[in-house]
């Protein structure tokens, strides 16, 4: 099951749950979670940056922006949120630990857009979208994906390269189905792998834009 979020006009909301940050309030179904000051404050600052590393040293500078602790203080705090999002139970997944790096909120972000932005409503909408099913479950690459997934917000092309076997295409499509709410679904999967002439890939791609075009 697929964890996503939206932020709408009454906050930040992902899965069951509702951040009113203004409000420092965190719903479940509408029902109020008890949490921490400080663990709000985590939540508040994790996805603010959602698909992003936060490193120890920036989370525990905002927040606890005037004290210095100890790191045990932030995985205590940690482990009090994780445990009030029901964190890894299932297949709920809110919070990526990232050994030496930090932390990640790994769920997509769908943003609508503001009252000044003409944005196409084609959420749910786009009738070429072939992203094909997980081919398994992607074990130890949860990294690469988010890596992957910070990359293509901020590009319009990467390139994932690797000896043949090594699983690019699984991580390719774990990847499509990462950001599939962050695209509102507008997602093509082009298979090159019985083109033998480099040549003809430029051509292919062109020619699956073409057909998903209006």
């Amino acid at each position: 099951m697929a964890t996503a979020i939206n932020r709408t006009d009454g906050g930040l909301s992902f899965g069951p749950f509702k951040l009113l940050a203004s409000e420092r309030l965190l719903t479940k179904q509408g029902v109020p979670v008890e949490l921490g000051a400080r663990a709000l404050d985590i939540l508040v600052v994790l996805t603010s940056t959602p698909n992003e590393i936060v490193s120890k040293k920036d989370l525990l500078s905002r927040v606890w922006p005037d004290v210095i602790v100890e790191e045990g203080s932030l995985r205590f705090h940690m482990n009090g949120l994780r445990k009030a999002l029901g964190d890894g139970q299932g297949d709920a997944r809110y919070i990526t630990t990232l050994p030496g790096r930090g932390y990640c909120f790994v769920a997509p972000v769908s943003r609508p857009p503001g009252p000044n932005d003409n944005v196409p409503a084609i959420a749910g909408k786009f009738p070429h979208a072939n992203l094909p099913s997980r081919l398994s479950r992607v074990i130890g690459r949860d990294e690469d994906v988010l890596k992957l997934s910070a990359q293509l917000n901020a590009s319009r092309f990467v390139t994932i390269v690797g000896s043949g076997g090594v699983g690019k295409t699984t991580v390719a499509i774990a990847v499509g189905h990462h950001l599939f709410d962050a695209f509102s679904g507008a997602l093509l999967f082009v298979d090159l792998g019985m083109l033998s002439n480099p040549e003809l890939v430029t051509p292919g791609m062109a020619s699956m834009a073409r057909k998903a075009s209006p």
